[in-house]
């Protein structure tokens, strides 16, 4: 009898630690984001907006509206294949004085869920630069190790700033989570991105945590899209976040009308394990699918 029971009590350590071994749903991206590995803090864009640089929407006077559908499988280290997906809905409008959108996402990871509504605003400083916030309201449901869910909301604010210095050369700097609601997210980022006659632009990120040790917090990405066939555009790019242990690269191509562009990337991510941000040590391949509508 006693050892049936340390046979089950074994068995029960093992269910609850692979019940709680889920690790953490990912931050959303767009699929143009996916493909430069989340690079583009100075690009011109709209839907990215709210998610990235709330003030590139600023440079803008056109209508949209965007739909994202993402799959995705995580394969922890010495576990069997996970699968996710998300959905995601984008709208913007910069056709007046204070250009603006707004975005609804919903993530979902076995029994676990995030849910994310959010909105940005902008406004030119001049006729080379803007101004911009976002804001996120974010509702999350998990599942602890004796497999009771949870809920948390908890919010987060972007500002953003970009600077046309030349028709080439832009920059953007943003502040992620200055209030700091969750302390892993809080960053300051400065980009740059060069255009080279229309056809080629490279892109550079680069920042950290202002109250931590940047070594060890720094966050860096670089991309490029290269334009071809007058509507097509490649692009790829790579990254480092050391505040969150992530690493990967990302692909993808565009087709771009004047008023349907229609777009496919696939990232590829590798989180290392750690407990405080509930990550268990994966590889995650995320496949992305979005067609966004102007008017």
């Amino acid at each position: 009898m006693k050892i049936r029971l340390s046979h089950l009590s074994l068995l029960s350590i093992c269910l609850a630690f692979t019940l709680c071994a889920q690790g953490r749903i990912l931050e959303y991206e767009t699929t143009r984001l996916k493909s430069t590995a989340g690079a583009g803090a100075a690009s011109l864009l709209v839907e990215e907006s709210i998610f990235l640089n709330p003030a590139s929407i600023s440079f803008f006077n056109v209508s949209t509206f965007y739909f994202q559908k993402v799959s995705t499988e995580q394969t922890p280290d010495d576990g069997e294949v996970a699968e996710s997906d998300a959905i995601s809905f984008i709208a913007a409008d910069t056709k007046g004085a204070l250009k603006g959108a707004i975005a609804y996402t919903k993530q979902n990871k076995g029994e676990e869920h995030r849910k994310t509504i959010a909105g940005s605003m902008a406004s030119p400083l001049g006729k080379t630069a803007s101004f911009g916030v976002s804001y996120q309201h974010i509702t999350e449901t998990t599942v602890d190790e004796f497999h009771q869910s949870s809920e948390e909301d908890y919010k987060k604010f972007t500002l953003g700033v970009t600077r046309i210095l030349s028709p080439e050369f832009t920059m953007g700097i943003i502040a992620v989570d200055p209030l700091r609601e969750r302390p892993q997210d809080s960053k300051a980022i400065i980009g740059f991105q060069y255009v080279f006659k229309d056809i080629i632009a490279v892109m550079l990120d680069g920042g950290a945590d202002w109250k931590n040790n940047l070594s060890s917090t720094l966050v860096w990405k670089t991309a490029a899209q290269v334009k071809f066939l007058d509507n097509f555009y490649l692009r790829f790019g790579t990254y480092r976040d050391k505040a969150i242990k992530e690493r990967g690269s990302g692909a993808g191509i565009s087709w771009v009308q004047p008023k349907l562009t229609i777009e496919v990337a696939l990232k590829n991510s590798k989180l290392e394990k750690d407990t405080e941000l509930d990550q268990i040590g994966e590889k995650v391949q995320e496949t992305s699918l979005s067609m966004s509508y102007r008017f």
